[in-house]
């Protein structure tokens, strides 16, 4: 794409994160107008502007109009991700919103599998352009079926919206999100970083005394009392870091430290997803049955289980014990979405559910954000501390310091997941203990 619009790698590389940053932008305000004007409602406005912009981004227009129209995608997925977990909420009934919700993370995960190996297939043989036109047909498709089988609105015309509150969000989380991507290309001490997060506070705490003042806000603070539903929120940035630490740096231990090909490669990281497709609707229906707070904790000591078990990966580790440590990271991801989203969406009330949406989504892109920024500045710390000076790139003629750096990185997430669990055990005993 950059040799044919005659741009750099790095102006490339914010098509992509345009998208993220716009989507973050909007989750929360298209999950209250949701609420507010009805959530099938917007999730088919927002599935049409995505098929259309999709169809517009493979238009060869130029640089400039790319951006425009990944704007406009950005808009589109905002609205129909903002507010699925709301609409599988309202749909099902309570005993079948696991399996409803393991699902649809079943769906997630096949996303992931399917997409970088059909965009790799793409450019291997046709125009960057198909990248963008692939989602058409599935757009269209999902227009049509959606008309026939998604059931009448729900919405609360009476109630006010508070546009300054969520257009000041949306600012904020751009500011917020374009200093992360900003500061990890050009540092995290620059001017500017520093500049855009002193700009983020500052909107966050207006945000927050304008918020509290107001009878019916852009989100309602009152909801994070809730320790149960802020935990799950958390857990959510978490486990979606954690996926984009193993997704970023399992491939470049394997084709930069092992020399495996990038076919191979591709196999092995399958093994994550897989197991995740296969096991989320299973532990959502157990989630029904036997507890989805049970169910969530064995999730992430599954997962921690996974990451120890990935912190003793050395240069001679066989390929079937790595694809069992990702597999565990796949098994644990799989058990721990659906009681999660059931938790969370079930925490607040029904008129909420839009709102909470949104939440949910913008944890998720903040975890894959988080996971791709601390992957690198983990990764790099312990391979400094090796070579004893500062390097940004793989270490060629040092594999070791970069297997040390590996470790590192384990070995820290696995105690932040290790305290998170100990965590949440000692709220809900104490909870307990209170009934």
């Amino acid at each position: 794409m950059s040799r044919v619009m005659h741009v750099t790698t790095t102006q490339i590389n914010w098509v992509a994160s345009s998208y993220l940053v716009m989507t973050c932008m909007l989750l929360l305000p298209f999950g209250k107008l949701g609420d507010l004007y009805g959530k099938i409602k917007v999730f088919k406005i927002g599935t049409i502007i995505f098929t259309v912009s999709s169809f517009l981004c493979g238009l060869d227009f130029g640089f400039g109009f790319l951006l425009i129209f990944r704007g406009l995608q950005a808009i589109g997925a905002s609205m129909t991700l903002s507010n699925n977990a709301g609409i599988i909420t309202e749909v099902f009934p309570p005993k079948k919103r696991g399996l409803a919700l393991g699902s649809f993370s079943s769906v997630v995960a096949l996303g992931g599998i399917v997409g970088p190996g059909l965009g790799g297939l793409i450019l291997a043989h046709l125009s960057w352009t198909y990248i963008f036109w692939i989602n058409v047909p599935l757009g269209i498709f999902a227009i049509i079926v959606g008309q026939f089988v998604l059931p009448k609105d729900t919405f609360n015309p009476d109630r006010t919206v508070d546009y300054l509150g969520l257009f000041s969000f949306a600012i904020m989380m751009g500011t917020l999100f374009v200093g992360l991507l900003w500061g990890q290309e050009v540092g995290f001490k620059s001017g500017s970083f520093i500049g855009l997060m002193t700009i983020t506070v500052i909107l966050l705490v207006l945000f927050i005394r304008t918020e509290l003042k107001i009878s019916d806000p852009a989100i309602n603070f009152n909801l994070f009392k809730n320790a149960n539903f802020t935990l799950n929120l958390v857990a959510t940035i978490l486990v979606y870091a954690l996926n984009f630490v193993v997704n970023i740096i399992e491939p470049l231990y394997l084709q930069a430290n092992r020399l495996i090909s990038p076919e191979v490669t591709g196999l092995i990281m399958m093994s994550f997803p897989l197991i995740q497709i296969i096991v989320a609707p299973l532990a959502g229906t157990l989630s029904d049955h036997l507890g989805d707070w049970q169910v969530y904790i064995v999730g992430i000591g599954i997962l921690i289980a996974g990451q120890i078990g990935l912190a003793t990966v050395t240069h001679n580790t066989g390929l079937p014990l790595l694809c069992s440590w990702l597999g565990l990271i796949g098994l644990g991801n799989g058990i721990f979405q659906a009681p999660n989203n059931v938790m969370v969406m079930e925490a607040v009330p029904k008129n909420q559910l839009g709102v909470t949406s949104g939440l949910l989504g913008l944890s998720r892109n903040t975890g894959m954000t988080v996971g791709t920024i601390f992957s690198s500045i983990l990764l790099f710390a312990g391979i400094n501390h090796v070579l004893g000076h500062t390097v940004n790139n793989y270490p060629v003629h040092s594999p070791n310091a970069f297997i040390f750096g590996m470790r590192f990185m384990f070995i820290v997430t696995s105690i932040v997941f290790i305290i998170f669990l100990g965590f949440n055990i000692a709220i809900r005993i104490r909870q307990q203990a209170h009934k």
